[in-house]
């Protein structure tokens, strides 16, 4: 039973890292890859800057994704105090009388 513990922890280890090559080594080849073509096309510094910059954002995206889902949870559920949230009205208006001008 301890041999299948000792299994499953080197595989969760591995499965680990393996997320962490394709992360940083996918993603950053993307990167690498998608700033050289605007480069290419272009000869702009301006537009491969902008190119990199926006890049650098999704990578940043992509890298802190399980703590950005953590805080977008925790804003949903609230505070938990009930002053915090504000009332809210439903309109169907597929089904309101047109005027008669």
């Amino acid at each position: 039973m301890m041999q299948f513990a000792g299994i499953i922890s080197d595989a969760n280890n591995l499965a680990s890292q393996l997320k962490t090559l394709l992360i940083v080594g996918v993603l950053g080849c993307m990167y690498l890859v998608s700033v050289a073509v605007i480069w290419g096309q272009t000869k702009s510094v301006l537009k491969a800057a902008i190119a990199a910059l926006g890049g650098a954002v999704v990578m940043a995206l992509v890298v802190n994704m399980s703590s950005l889902r953590d805080k977008v949870g925790e804003d949903i559920k609230g505070s938990g105090s009930s002053s915090a949230h504000a009332p809210a009205q439903v309109v169907d208006r597929l089904n309101t009388p047109k005027d008669a001008s």
